[in-house]
């Protein structure tokens, strides 16, 4: 069973790696201080088959190391981590977050909100979905785990 999830796993993250960009803007906040965020990744291949992880990956990624640009009535946001290296520094922690799935429990698709096109111009495939985020919870998560200090460090 473990080598059944370790290989869905690798699946999941070969997929991911095919994505050329993405873009997260934010659409609002939600219930319980969540922030609503809007994403679009533009892929050479369709991602259908695992298109919610990867929104929910991409998701997660921009609000804590790109932050959320700004739209129409909604403001902007700096991302969670200012270190620009961090995910380098601990690789150990984001190689599991991403492998395992951890970042999951911090983001969820709006319902019906997940489109896939192709743009027959570019030959490339948009993958958008609005999905809402934890960002408190997941602040807290990196926090415990000794990822980001908290402002009781500042005391």
């Amino acid at each position: 069973m473990k080598k059944i999830l370790l290989l869905f796993a690798f699946c999941i993250s070969c997929a991911l790696v095919s994505a050329q960009s993405y873009t997260i803007t934010s659409a609002g906040t939600a219930d319980g201080g969540r922030n609503l965020v809007h994403v679009v990744i533009t892929s050479k291949k369709n991602l259908k088959v695992n298109s919610e992880d990867a929104v929910k990956h991409y998701a997660v990624h921009g609000v804590l190391f790109n932050g959320i640009s700004s739209t129409e009535g909604y403001g902007a946001q700096s991302p969670i981590i200012k270190d620009p290296n961090i995910e380098q520094t601990k690789k150990a922690f984001f190689d599991a977050f991403w492998s395992e799935g951890a970042y999951r429990r911090y983001a969820s698709i709006v319902p019906s909100s997940l489109t896939v096109m192709k743009n027959k111009q570019t030959k490339s495939y948009e993958t958008a979905a609005t999905v809402m985020i934890d960002q408190r919870g997941l602040q807290k998560y990196l926090e415990e785990s000794g990822v980001i200090k908290g402002f009781s460090n500042l005391w």
